[in-house]
């Protein structure tokens, strides 16, 4: 690409499973809360696939695992205590995917602007990105509680683009779960699916989904999308 290719373009991605592999600490805390609350613990391989909807979805995810049902207030109070631990030990284990920072220099370079869409909340995204370094690369970061409406509302993407300075119609989601691709095609955009993220993978059948194992596949995805 050369460095106006992307001009215009903004190139909004997921966080957890998608920039960073958050699973490890995010496994870390649910386990902390289940066992404070006196709860057995979930294993590595089932939490990768309770992640992606907000940490009150992963606790509920997680109880259902071990066939527990708890009342609203019983799972709010684990969701503060996930929170608090979270918080404080948010990025002891958590690194970016494997060519992360080779691909976002490669798609400034060729004059995209970068943003994140993600349901974690505002002040722990903000947090985890600091704590990686990550902040100056990205033109917004847009949290699920910094919206009216988070994923799948398309909005929530929008958003994301416009706090960017870009241009929702000129404008790529990058994601790993479900409630990215239906973020992206409620608010009319091509979607990238990355199949090294935590979420299932979306039908085979589904032409219209670009999908890429590797940040080394992306740079050619998106160079697709523009010139389609």
């Amino acid at each position: 690409m050369t460095s106006n290719t992307l001009s215009g373009w903004t190139i909004v991605f997921d966080l957890d499973g998608t920039l960073v592999d958050t699973a490890p600490d995010l496994h870390l805390a649910l386990n902390h809360c289940l066992r404070e609350a006196g709860h057995g613990e979930v294993p590595f391989d089932s939490v990768r696939h309770m992640i992606g909807q907000g940490a009150k979805a992963m606790i509920e995810k997680g109880l259902a695992f071990q066939n527990v049902e708890l009342e609203a207030d019983q799972i709010d109070a684990l969701w503060r205590s996930f929170l608090t631990y979270y918080e404080a030990n948010i990025c002891e284990q958590s690194t970016p995917f494997s060519g992360m920072n080779e691909t976002l220099d490669a798609l400034e370079q060729a004059g995209g602007r970068l943003a994140v869409c993600t349901n974690k909340t505002q002040a722990l995204a903000e947090t985890l990105i600091a704590a990686l370094q990550l902040t100056d690369r990205f033109g917004s970061i847009c949290g699920a509680d910094a919206v009216p409406h988070k994923k799948p509302s398309g909005d929530h993407i929008v958003q994301a683009v416009k706090r960017a300075g870009g241009d929702p119609h000129r404008a790529i989601m990058v994601g790993d779960s479900q409630t990215d691709e239906k973020a992206a095609r409620n608010a009319g955009l091509p979607f990238v699916f990355v199949t090294f993220g935590y979420g299932p993978q979306p039908d085979p059948r589904d032409e219209s989904i670009y999908r890429i194992s590797s940040y080394g596949q992306l740079e050619q995805a998106v160079l697709s999308i523009v010139t389609a």
